[in-house]
């Protein structure tokens, strides 16, 4: 059976707690290839914040192992093939979002038959995995018929070199395999699918009419299409982008009927797909609040931080909302390069002052985060009778001094000297903590 098996696998890489399950998405559409075989193609997503990062230099890196397998109709391994994903996020730009993702696909090309596909994919951070099976007969060859139906998030021209597997005749598909969607966030989606008929039994030129129906709760339709066609090609593909922004919460059911003209009453082949729009988040989570407020709590008067520790939920999402806005340099962008800049900082601190728990909650994160990257440090890591300590200074808008000593030797330093700064104070007797040796013009 091995060799009647012709493979043409692609990989596409698109630049998103301990528990056994990992969550991906799944999605595998099966269209029509040369000598009457079937072209699968199964795309898998995943979104970062599922995923677990480690720090790496200037970048947070998450790594996927991902094991495909494909086996015929008596359970005989026909194909196998074990890979790793990375998924990078540069902290110098962004942070890791809800809605940021990752997404792949995979192509086979298989002779007619029956054929069982698994692929296993494992979090090589923390271990979760999961593990995809599905069952497929390859499409029917022998009289005009339909490839399955693709949805996507969205579809544009692209005649660059990148995502080619995600294209098609110059045109991107960016498939959304788990066919939801959010009104407040996506206008629509787009569907894709081929009528085709084998070269050997195509005696006239492709012609048809095909009827699509989408249709909601109560069986009340929302969509409808029908579009007689004519082809001198074997394969004819259709494609369309349809909104949802005025349709509700719930489950649709989308339905595609293809006619001859030799019998334009009783369809000769029928596809079927769900489609499933989400309740519309108007505000964001509780831990997308928490993130908001970890970047502009070293910026909030006492006063602003007693107003927002009284607020519910809603109500500190509005108050940081205005925060951002109030400090937005350039209101005329869409950028904020105040928020930007903060983050990054945030970002810095996480990498470089983890020791002990999060960087930024740490002495060196919060001034680093406040005041930016110091102009001058003087590290006396690996002085003499005294603990190690480190001194910050800034001189742009008045001078300022920062004294952070490492009390336990591992790396966790805290702040023990202040100058010039109302917001941070000093601890008694700080220059005990320097040694006999500390010479006071360092601070000049």
């Amino acid at each position: 059976m091995k060799n009647k098996l012709l493979f043409t696998l692609i990989f596409v890489f698109i630049p998103i707690f301990l528990s056994a399950k990992l969550n991906v998405y799944f999605d595998c559409n099966r269209f029509p290839a040369e000598n009457e075989n079937t072209t699968f193609e199964i795309t898998y997503k995943v979104f970062d914040s599922d995923l677990d990062f480690t720090a790496q230099d200037n970048i947070l890196l998450a790594q996927l192992h991902v094991n495909f397998n494909i086996y015929n109709a008596n359970g005989q391994e026909l194909y196998n093939k074990d890979f790793i994903r990375q998924i990078k996020v540069d902290l110098d730009k962004t942070s890791i979002y809800q809605d940021e993702f990752f997404i792949d696909k995979m192509k086979a090309t298989v002779t007619p038959g029956l054929y069982k596909f698994s692929i296993d994919i494992q979090d090589r951070v923390n271990g979760d995995s999961i593990t995809w099976e599905k069952t497929f007969y390859t499409l029917d060859c022998a009289h005009m018929n339909l490839s399955d139906i693709e949805i996507s998030s969205f579809h544009h021209s692209d005649s660059t070199a990148e995502f080619q597997d995600f294209k098609r005749n110059n045109v991107l598909f960016l498939v959304n395999p788990n066919h939801l969607f959010d009104p407040a966030k996506d206008d629509g989606f787009t569907y894709y699918f081929e009528v085709f008929q084998n070269v050997s039994t195509l005696e006239n030129p492709l012609e048809g009419k095909w009827i699509l129906t989408i249709q909601g709760k109560d069986q009340n339709s929302v969509y409808n299409e029908e579009k007689d066609f004519s082809s001198t090609y074997t394969i004819k593909p259709f494609w369309k982008w349809i909104p949802v922004s005025q349709w509700e919460p719930g489950t649709y059911g989308l339905s595609l009927n293809l006619y001859s003209n030799d019998n334009p009453d009783e369809p000769i082949a029928s596809r079927e797909e769900l489609i499933f729009i989400q309740e519309s988040q108007q505000t964001i989570s509780q831990v997308e609040i928490e993130k908001e407020y970890r970047y502009a709590k070293y910026f909030l008067t006492n006063y602003e931080e007693n107003v927002y520790k009284n607020l519910d939920d809603e109500g500190c999402a509005e108050f940081l909302k205005r925060f951002w806005e109030q400090n937005d340099p350039n209101p005329k962008t869409e950028q904020n390069e105040y928020k930007e800049e903060i983050i990054r900082r945030v970002n810095y601190a996480n990498r470089n002052f983890s020791h002990y728990g999060d960087g930024w909650k740490s002495d060196r994160g919060r001034i680093y985060i406040r005041q930016g990257k110091p102009e001058e440090v003087i590290d006396k890591s690996y002085e003499f009778d005294a603990k190690p300590y480190i001194i910050w200074k800034y001189y742009l808008d008045g001078k300022r001094i920062y004294i952070f000593v490492d009390f336990t030797k591992m790396g966790n330093y805290k702040l023990v000297y202040v100058e010039n700064d109302d917001f941070e104070f000093s601890v008694p007797d700080w220059e005990d903590y320097l040694g006999p040796y500390f010479d006071k013009n360092e601070l000049q």
